[in-house]
């Protein structure tokens, strides 16, 4: 076989730049925002990061508008321009994408997650939005799926090639090259060169000739002897849990939903693959799943609305309680559809997901809508129920509540206040909100919910404690041992976490544990029977609480993640990699490390 020329390689690169400039244009973007966040080394690297995210966005979504474009036989300028279009959301969603919302992590990440997947699910169904057979939509989505995979395989390779040649040349010539060129590396191969391979293999036509519609060995043998016996496995699991129900007559744990949809999402993309290998193998147990698979989801799709009923009905809607139940929905609809539809069109199942996801991140039925107007309910019941309410607004003090409806108020409370949606219930109080939370930090939701139900006197007395006490520090990327180590004896690498004590001491190879009031840390014999020495790290403790401040996890400056120790016998030095203690009482919680003794 003979190899491509570089000119032939410039001229695909630049005929792929013709065909997808905007996609391109966002692999180009976004790997430069990486490592742009890479080479700077900056601790707020927010803006880097929101590009990035506009970017993958922009790869799906710009490959989408392209194709569909493309199907309907659009000129170059109509192509171009719906490209041009998909910039400039991208660009409104960009100014609007505000990484220090109080409600972020809940609501704006989950969107954007929302968005990926439409977007995603636009490039598979987008040249197909027609009448076109549902063989050829087969057959383009088994090529997408087999040039993904591949590019990635080839990026992988070369840079495991590259990297090697690289560290080859900085050994032999002594160049002291950056371990960030590393990093650069995989962003270009990952980012430019597997979007570049990716598209230049992208069909440019979307009608296939029987012939094209064929199974290599490899899809065949990936079906038949790994996807299917793997969702036999999950059947066997979940039916067997299912008689265990009945014979004990037990109502299902929550857990089992992420089970039934683990199921649910193999088992779909299983019968995606086989849809056709029941034309091409004689193996009967592809004809079988072909057959039946939607039959022995049915029951399932039960199970996990038993399973997530009983959440809800206990503690009421969450986000992520809404996630569960309206894919039990989605799972429902496409049982329905192909148990009983005599067209069996797969094309149904993309979508009928891509709207399902936008329902469910966007508008008055989304996740976050419902569990607000659900929570706020559940608040104005238990509120109602313990005579808070006078003249129409809530008073404060009153009446202790009792525990169990204390802990939900605060649930709520604090279920509201992540969403930023507490606007919800402020027409219910006599002064602003503000004037109660008065905790305005981003992730201050404990603190706000705590004070509004100690004003109204509905706090829980044993209320867990603020995660906001444990804080977490980290050096900054860097090598971890530097320094002159000239004159220690021994080193210890330090591994110790969930607030082990001395009595753990026993594991083998252990010579290193917290002493019993966790703020110390104790040197081992060989053995690890006998105690040599204690290094006390509440020092440093102290000065790495002032420095964080109110963060919970924070990146500590160089001079503070080398630290000098001194026992009643030994000298040490601690190369800090991460530790996290109570700031209220100065106990370590974990800590990792390597310690050198002297």
């Amino acid at each position: 076989m003979k190899l491509p020329s570089l000119s032939f390689l410039a001229q695909a690169f630049v005929d792929t730049c013709a065909r997808f400039p905007a996609t391109m244009l966002c692999a180009f973007t976004g790997s430069g925002a990486v490592m742009s966040a890479i080479e700077f080394d900056r601790s707020d690297n927010d803006n880097f990061v929101r590009v990035w995210l506009m970017a993958q966005l922009g790869l799906a979504l710009c490959t989408g508008l392209t194709v569909f474009a493309e199907a309907r036989g659009w000129n170059h300028w109509r192509t171009w321009g719906i490209q041009a279009i998909g910039l400039a959301v991208l660009a409104v969603y960009f100014v609007f994408f505000d990484m220090d919302a109080f409600a972020f992590e809940s609501v704006h990440i989950p969107r954007y997650l929302g968005f990926l997947a439409g977007a995603h699910l636009l490039v598979a169904v987008a040249p197909y939005l027609n009448r076109a057979p549902v063989a050829d939509f087969w057959e383009y989505n088994k090529q997408l799926f087999a040039n993904f995979v591949v590019g990635g395989v080839y990026a992988h390779i070369l840079f495991g090639g590259l990297a090697l040649a690289l560290l080859a040349v900085n050994e032999l010539f002594n160049l002291d090259i950056d371990d960030k060129m590393y990093a650069h590396l995989f962003v270009l191969l990952a980012g430019v060169f597997q979007t570049a391979f990716f598209l230049a293999h992208f069909p440019r036509r979307f009608g296939f000739d029987e012939q094209d519609r064929s199974y290599n060995a490899v899809f065949k043998n990936l079906c038949q002897y790994i996807l299917i016996p793997i969702v036999g496995l999950y059947f066997l699991i979940l039916y067997a849990y299912s008689v265990k129900i009945l014979v004990t007559w037990n109502l299902p744990h929550g857990w089992v939903s992420s089970l039934v949809l683990g199921f649910s999402v193999a088992g779909i993309f299983t019968y995606l693959i086989n849809y056709l290998l029941p034309q091409y193998s004689d193996i009967k147990i592809v004809h079988a799943y072909r057959k039946w698979f939607w039959w022995v989801l049915l029951p399932m799709v039960g199970l996990l609305f038993v399973a997530i009923g009983r959440r809800i009905s206990d503690y009421g809607i969450t986000p992520e309680r809404y996630y569960v139940a309206h894919a039990g929905v989605w799972l429902l609809a496409m049982c329905g559809y192909f148990l009983w539809s005599k067209t069996d069109n797969i094309k149904f199942i993309p979508i009928s997901l891509g709207l399902f996801v936008l329902v469910a991140v966007v508008g008055p039925f989304s996740a976050f809508n419902v569990a607000q107007r659900n929570q706020t309910a559940i608040l104005q019941d238990l509120f109602e129920k313990n005579n808070r309410f006078e003249g129409g607004l809530l008073q404060t003090g009153g009446a202790a509540v009792p525990e169990a409806d204390a802990l939900r108020i605060q649930s709520s409370l604090i279920l509201l206040s992540k969403q930023d949606a507490l606007h919800r219930i402020e027409s219910w109080f006599p002064v602003p909100l503000d004037s109660i939370a008065r905790d305005t930090t981003k992730y201050g939701h404990y603190e706000r919910a705590t004070s509004i139900a100690k004003w109204l006197n509905a706090a829980p007395t044993g209320a867990p404690p603020s995660n906001k006490k444990m804080v977490t520090v980290y050096p900054r990327q860097r090598p971890m041992l530097s320094g002159n180590i000239a004159g220690y004896r021994t080193f210890h690498q330090v591994q110790l976490y969930g607030g082990e004590e001395v009595a753990k001491r026993n594991r083998p190879g252990q010579t290193t544990v917290f002493s019993e009031d966790r703020k110390a840390l104790l040197l081992l014999s060989a053995d690890g029977k006998i105690t040599t020495d204690s290094l006390d790290l509440s020092a440093a403790m102290r000065v790495w609480m002032t420095t964080a401040g109110k963060e919970d996890y924070y990146n500590l400056p160089d001079s503070l993640d080398v630290v000098e120790l001194r026992g009643r016998k030994f000298v040490a030095r601690l190369y800090l990699q991460e530790a996290r203690f109570d700031k209220e009482k100065l106990q370590l919680q974990s800590l990792t490390g390597v310690l050198f003794v002297k």
